[in-house]
């Protein structure tokens, strides 16, 4: 077996050891760099037999045991090329389609006209003219599901849907596109497991035609992520996980996946994405995190939909300066379980007088992209914070009034009636008290849980419950609250 194992063939120590340095580097490439996915493995495998192949072709020329050599030269080829159809065979396909736009009627939203700061201002004609943008127009519908995530960018006749809510939002997902007009998604990314995000993928997979399915690393022990998978399955699909800046086109516009960590907390690694059409760029978050908002590469976006429903988990002061949006959505429901949006994160936006719009106070929100600037149908939200204690929005919440930077309050905010629906909250529609929730803690524990079936407590012996006062801890744990 040696005899195939450049560095092995002959007893010399230098030899052995050059070749014990360049496996090894190439099993922590492959271990800490890759997705583990088929694609990674054939391509450390290939990296690993790369040397024998030209060692073997350096050998078959050597006059003595010329027969032997080539039988293992035959044979170290016949392996190499196997291993080079799998990894030519398994490169992640990515579609690139172009139709003519079917533009939205723009006497049918409520427009906001905004200029984007001041790009051009100081520069010659010559350069105006050549950073001039042709008009491109595209929708971005925050569909109102409530604590969840249900999001449908639509250009000319193409169609994504990033998540797709809340297992009992099925309806409410499938409904809004079909009445969009929405008769086949050419992207689904799917940004993490979380029933949250991915509970109405199942429904939608088994009611529209799909071309692509995109997923995060790492996978869910749930019946919500069994039935994803399977809907998947069904209908023929091959989910796969994008690659770190690739691109995926809708029409003229596109998506550049901007994170794919492959960590041990699930909302870490969601998929996130910037939509790009034109000037206008918009990120989309997933449920990411703070330490995934340090490392991602951009800055001076126009939309920015806010991670994790507004979470305290999300939305650094940094990271929100850095990107600098002139718009924030917060996919949030009324009085939801877990107090979202929270006050850190709307003094942020506050303090960094960003105009925010969220599902909570206005429904459906549908931005228009024009290639140039974003128009949006619903009016100006507030900062106020989440409460659970409150059956509504009352003056208990933290109340913060609209920015000074938008001080125009006389525009006009119908809403879209005859093409978007309104829903009325169900299961985040909770208005349970602080003091009676039932949570979950460990005796040496610094956080409680909400549920006892939370991942961080599946190696714990001993699980207490009760309120979170007899917890005795402060803090929420991260992953299930």
């Amino acid at each position: 077996m040696k005899n195939y194992i450049a560095g092995f063939r002959s007893n010399k120590k230098r030899n052995k050891n050059i070749a014990k340095v360049y496996y090894i580097l190439i099993m922590l490439f492959f271990m800490i760099g890759s997705s583990k996915s088929i694609n990674d493995i054939s391509l450390c495998l290939l990296l690993l037999a790369t040397p024998s192949l030209v060692l073997n072709i350096k050998y078959l020329f050597a006059k003595r045991n010329k027969k032997q050599k080539k039988k293992i030269f035959i044979n170290t080829l016949t392996v190499y090329l196997i291993l080079l159809c799998v990894f030519s065979f398994t490169l992640p396909k990515i579609n690139e389609t172009s139709a003519d736009s079917q533009l939205l009627s723009q006497e049918s939203i409520n427009k906001k006209n905004y200029t984007k700061k001041d790009k051009n201002e100081g520069e010659t004609p010559q350069e105006a003219t050549i950073n001039e943008v042709t008009e491109n127009k595209a929708e971005i519908h925050f569909i109102n599901t409530g604590n969840s995530d249900a999001i449908l960018i639509k250009e000319g006749s193409k169609a994504a849907l990033i998540d797709g809510g809340d297992n009992d939002d099925e309806n409410t997902v499938v409904s809004y596109l079909k009445k969009q007009g929405v008769k086949e998604l050419e992207y689904i990314f799917a940004t993490h497991p979380d029933a949250d995000h991915i509970g109405g993928l199942d429904a939608v997979i088994n009611s529209i035609a799909v071309k692509n399915v995109y997923v995060s690393n790492g996978d869910a022990n749930t019946k919500t992520y069994a039935d994803f998978i399977n809907a998947i399955s069904n209908k023929g699909l091959n989910p796969s996980v994008p690659l770190l800046n690739s691109e995926f086109k809708l029409e003229k516009s596109k998506f550049k996946v901007l994170s794919v960590a492959n960590e041990k907390e699930v909302n870490d690694n969601s998929i996130v994405l910037e939509y790009i059409n034109g000037n206008d760029k918009i990120l989309f978050m997933g449920d990411a995190g703070r330490e995934i908002e340090n490392n991602i590469n951009t800055e001076d976006v126009d939309l920015l939909k806010i991670g994790h429903h507004g979470s305290r988990t999300s939305s650094d002061p940094s990271f929100i300066r850095k990107t600098n949006p002139e718009y924030a959505v917060i996919t949030v429901g009324e009085n939801n379980r877990y107090g979202h949006p929270h006050e850190e994160t709307m003094d942020t936006l506050k303090n960094n007088n960003i105009e925010v719009h969220r599902n909570d106070e206005c429904g459906d929100i549908i931005f228009i992209s024009t290639g140039k600037g974003l128009e949006v149908n619903c009016k100006i939200g507030s900062y106020n914070v989440g409460n659970k204690k409150q059956s509504s929005s009352s003056s208990s919440n933290k109340n913060y009034s609209s920015s000074n930077k938008y001080s125009d309050t006389t525009k006009n905010t119908n809403n879209l009636a005859s093409s978007h629906t309104s829903k009325v909250e169900e299961s985040d529609n909770i208005s349970d008290s602080s003091s009676s929730d039932i949570v979950y803690w460990t005796p040496n524990g610094k956080s409680y849980h909400l549920t006892k079936s939370c991942s961080t407590l599946s190696r714990s012996k001993i699980i207490n419950s009760g309120t979170i006062s007899q917890s005795g801890k402060n803090d929420p744990c991260d992953r299930c609250i």
